[in-house]
């Protein structure tokens, strides 16, 4: 009974002193026998403080042996502190810091500030045969130093000069004015020739040595400078000379695209009316420039039956290529992009395997629907520049300006811009050349400027063309301008022909980049130039093979 008692009064006690967090080690023999200590929690005795230690206990609830340890110190909580006294470039500072628990106070040192030396007074000037002293004086306290500022410099004098030349350099020789010391001589480098061409130049040509008199227009020194011939310039593809027809064999060459002379002639056999050729079908502009638009749909019909049609994967480039019998076909282009248009039908002769389909466009009336971008290629719409946008006050319209002029010309820059000054020159002296033929507008784009901030810099430059101010960005936004200076070229018919993004070097730049859309657009000039009855025709690939 007695052993039956111990074992539930021990079991009592290691629940109850488990459920409340009790630790358990060796205990020795009890009335209830051999265990391990099972302690309760601990009990602070003296709690720990900044600087000392603290105790604490606890008890097993067995053998209620106790047990005690240390708390450790908490060490001082120290807030930032304060100056107590300011320090200055002659004496220490001090900072005193209060802990937050126990209110101890500690005071350090702060370190002295540097001098606040003036400018200084020079006690002797350095020359290059004594050293040189300055007095410094301390603004706040007064504390002065003398510093050694050492050797000054020479002085050098000009003794002797010898000018340099187109092809020798100079020299100037030196001595020193205080220590009378001869000093190197520094070389002037030589000028070279400045050269003025000569009135008899002969250009080369594709057979012929060309050459230039030149002239040095300092020394008189002159040279035959010789350029050697260019030699034919042939294209890849053959232009055809003759064209075959069922009765005779006709011909082609390649034509230099300088002196049109006609190199590698090869005959093409008379045609087969059982035996099929390949046809080329090309979209052509104004400019001889294909028309490549994915949307387009070529058609070719014999009679009324339709033979042939250009689909997204056939027409590259601009070009539909397809293999018929020779004979005489009907080819009508539809789908056009806006604001081409094209006539309603062409007819193929038997033999001519090109055949060119000629568009013609024009501005469009219709007002610019909203985020319309414009690339190389597009038909414009009808822009307007108003008076209060232009720094002569006039208004400008793209249809009223290709009204009198072959091409306009669009240029965006800012006034900030160094690259856009710096190719104004050159698109000045190409608008003074080209004027009769072109008009262009510089679009000053940046809402930083104002409209008299362009008045006041096409005046200070004396700049001809006219200049605008589109502070909202439209025909910027429309070409998707993020550089500037930016060029756009738009031909007789309204089409964007060139996008230039980076600024020009040169004024022959500017022109060769405008006069290929200088040429006129009527039909009757086109239809001429390619007559398949002149002997030099437009150049076209070689489909007879």
């Amino acid at each position: 009974m007695k052993k039956f008692f111990n074992k539930i009064l021990l079991l009592s006690a290691v629940i109850g002193l488990a459920a409340n967090g009790f630790a358990l080690s060796a205990c020795g023999e009890t009335d209830v026998g051999p265990h391990e200590h099972i302690y309760g929690g601990w009990t602070v005795i003296s709690p720990a403080t900044c600087s000392e230690n603290g105790k604490r206990t606890h008890t097993c609830a067995v053998c209620h042996e106790a047990e005690e340890e240390e708390i450790p110190a908490l060490g001082h909580d120290f807030d930032g502190g304060r100056e107590t006294k300011a320090a200055s470039c002659t004496q220490t500072g001090e900072r005193t810091q209060t802990c937050r628990r126990c209110k101890t106070v500690i005071t350090s040192d702060v370190s002295t500030s540097p001098h606040n030396w003036d400018a200084g007074t020079v006690l002797v000037k350095a020359t290059c045969k004594e050293k040189g002293s300055m007095k410094l004086i301390c603004k706040d306290c007064g504390t002065s130093q003398t510093v050694d500022l050492g050797y000054g410099p020479h002085d050098p004098v000009e003794t002797k000069r010898v000018e340099a030349k187109c092809e020798t350099a100079g020299s100037v020789s030196y001595r020193c004015s205080v220590c009378e010391e001869t000093l190197p001589d520094v070389e002037i480098p030589k000028l070279g020739h400045r050269w003025k061409l000569g009135e008899h130049d002969v250009e080369p040509t594709c057979t012929t040595d060309g050459y230039r008199d030149r002239v040095c227009e300092r020394c008189g020194t002159s040279e035959q400078q010789t350029i050697g011939k260019l030699g034919h310039e042939l294209p890849e593809e053959y232009t055809i000379d003759k064209f075959p027809t069922f009765e005779d064999s006709g011909s082609k060459s390649q034509h230099c695209v300088r002196c049109g002379a006609h190199e590698n002639v090869t005959e093409i056999p008379k045609l087969d009316a059982n035996v099929p050729m390949e046809y080329e079908f090309r979209i052509l502009r104004n400019n001889g420039n294909k028309l490549s638009d994915p949307s387009i749909v070529i058609t070719v019909y014999d009679g009324e039956e339709q033979v042939a049609q250009s689909t997204p994967s056939t027409l590259v480039n601009g070009v539909f290529r397809y293999s018929l019998k020779p004979k005489a076909y009907t080819v009508r282009v539809t789908n056009l992009p806006e604001g081409y248009s094209a006539e309603e039908s062409v007819t193929m002769e038997p033999g001519d395997p090109y055949c060119d389909l000629y568009v013609t466009a024009a501005p469009i009336a219709a007002p610019v629907p909203s985020g319309k971008r414009y690339s190389v290629g597009s038909v414009m719409h009808d822009f307007v520049l108003t008076e209060s946008m232009t720094t002569n006050g006039k208004r400008y319209t793209l249809s009223g300006l290709l009204s009198e002029k072959k091409v306009v010309v669009l240029n965006f820059w800012a006034t900030w811009c160094g690259p856009c000054q710096n190719e104004f020159p050159y698109l000045e002296m190409a608008y003074r050349t080209l004027a009769n033929d072109i008009e262009l507008l510089a679009i000053d784009q940046d809402a930083r400027d104002t409209l008299d901030t362009v008045k006041q810099f096409a005046t200070a430059n004396g700049y001809s063309f006219p200049m605008a101010y589109d502070s909202v960005n439209r025909l910027q936004s429309m070409f998707g301008v993020t550089e500037i200076p930016a060029t756009v070229v738009i031909d007789a018919e309204g089409v964007v022909c060139e996008f230039h993004n980076n600024p020009m070097t040169s004024q022959q730049q500017f022109i060769s980049m405008i006069t290929p859309y200088l040429a006129g657009s009527g039909r009757e000039s086109r239809t001429a130039t390619v007559s398949r009855h002149e002997s030099a025709l437009p150049t076209k690939r070689d489909l007879a093979d």
